[in-house]
């Protein structure tokens, strides 16, 4: 029996991507559900352990002097909070599955008694989030302006209100909005500079489908970290992917997990609140990469031709043609890496954490990628939206101190 069969969290971390794959979903919703069903968790474990205070939900009563099982509280509360957030799944099994690992060293009543705990901390949860604002759906209207997002062929603006939901420990979603690129505050300031052309320049020739300068290992770190071209948008499994390796190669306890993994999923959900924030409303709605070469003559540049031709690599020729419908700036990629980089660096005290990682992206399947830290991890994620050709490198850059900015102070302010 594995490492992660033994551990509640990681079994139910499983369960949860596994719902996000058959299901799909933008980043936003399925950073919301994550953060749910690990918080949950986490407010289960600390009221049966009586380790910290919970998020949510306030310590019940022991009865009869009867301590609650731990695991069948967070067994408990994983299983109430997937099956309310994905009603289609049934998670029976799974449930069924994590209990009788437990085998006969949990008796009967500590396992009821663990299970209402666990039961009352999904609940706790889920009300916490009820009215935060994430089923507003408004629709977005783009400006046909040069410089504006305008739809590239792979749906409507997706989650154009997401910066305006309430986060899990930031104060507002524009706590920490970056300037905008080049610190322009117009679209004609900033197409009209020298900063732009390069950007633009830059994922031109290397992000292209046909380009000649990217490198082999550049096209593998672009297909590497794509977890998006099948249009099932699913960025933040992967980040608790390399979470579970890191985790089972330091032997980490129940207890550690339940935390880590709701520390990391509480800062990408912020993350994402506050990337769409600089998406959607910060007044760069900037456009993509084949939207700034499809209609370059508009940009004002002298000498730049359109290249109707030109294709970025994520459309590429063997049936996948995706590109992320929504603004390019930031990178909601480079802004969840920085978060998830951040905080394991904090949680585990260090950064020079070496791990090998595979994917699950069909143009990937069997590569392996070797980190030396978590920083690398992180910015080479960042920089593959580029070679993938949906991002510039600012989008890149300003995703990554995001996302830092976010997990420090989620760390700081929250699960302690």
């Amino acid at each position: 029996m594995t490492g992660q069969f033994n551990d509640p969290v990681l079994h139910w971390n499983a369960e949860l991507i596994a719902a996000v794959r058959a299901t799909g979903g933008p980043p936003t919703t399925i950073s919301r559900a994550a953060a749910i069903v690990h918080v949950a968790m986490y407010d289960a474990a600390v009221a049966v352990a009586r380790t910290a205070t919970p998020y949510a939900l306030r310590f019940p009563p022991y009865v009869d002097g009867v301590e609650p099982s731990l695991e069948g509280a967070v067994n408990q509360a994983a299983y109430q909070a997937l099956r309310t957030l994905y009603p289609g799944r049934d998670f029976t099994v799974a449930l069924d599955e994590a209990t009788s690992r437990l085998g006969s060293r949990v008796r009967p009543v500590p396992l009821i008694r663990g299970a209402a705990i666990g039961t009352a901390a999904a609940e706790a949860v889920l009300r916490d989030r009820s009215g935060d604002g994430s089923e507003v759906s408004p629709p977005y209207v783009a400006v046909l302006e040069p410089g504006a997002w305008r739809p590239t062929g792979s749906g409507a603006a997706a989650s154009p209100h997401w910066g305006l939901v309430k986060p899990w420990a930031l104060s507002s979603g524009d706590q920490f909005r970056p300037q905008p690129p080049n610190d322009a505050d117009n679209y004609e300031k900033l197409l009209a500079s020298g900063f732009y052309e390069r950007q633009v320049d830059e994922v031109r020739e290397l992000g292209g489908r046909e380009s000649a300068r990217r490198t082999p290992d550049e096209t593998e770190q672009a297909f590497f970290w794509a977890n998006d071209l099948d249009g099932t948008y699913k960025p933040p499994g992967q980040h608790f992917e390399h979470t579970r390796i890191v985790s089972l190669q330091k032997g980490l306890s129940l207890l550690e997990n339940v935390r880590l993994f709701a520390l990391v999923a509480m800062a990408m959900a912020d993350a994402t609140i506050a990337a769409w924030d600089v998406k959607y409303l910060s007044g760069i709605d900037l456009w993509r990469p084949e939207s700034a070469v499809h209609h370059a003559a508009e940009d004002g540049r002298p000498g730049t031709e359109p290249d109707a031709d030109w294709r970025p690599l994520s459309q590429d020729r063997s049936g996948f043609s995706f590109s992320p419908p929504f603004p390019a700036y930031v990178s909601g990629h480079a802004t969840l890496a920085g978060a998830w980089a951040q905080t394991m660096r904090l949680f585990l005290g260090e950064d020079d954490v070496a791990f090998e990682a595979t994917t699950d992206d069909p143009h990937a399947r069997g590569v392996v990628r070797a980190f030396d830290s978590f920083t690398e991890a992180a910015e080479e994620d960042a920089r593959s939206r580029v070679f993938l050709g949906v991002h510039y490198q600012v989008d890149a850059d300003g995703g990554l101190d995001l996302g830092r900015n976010v997990a420090e102070h989620v760390y700081a302010n929250r699960l302690q």
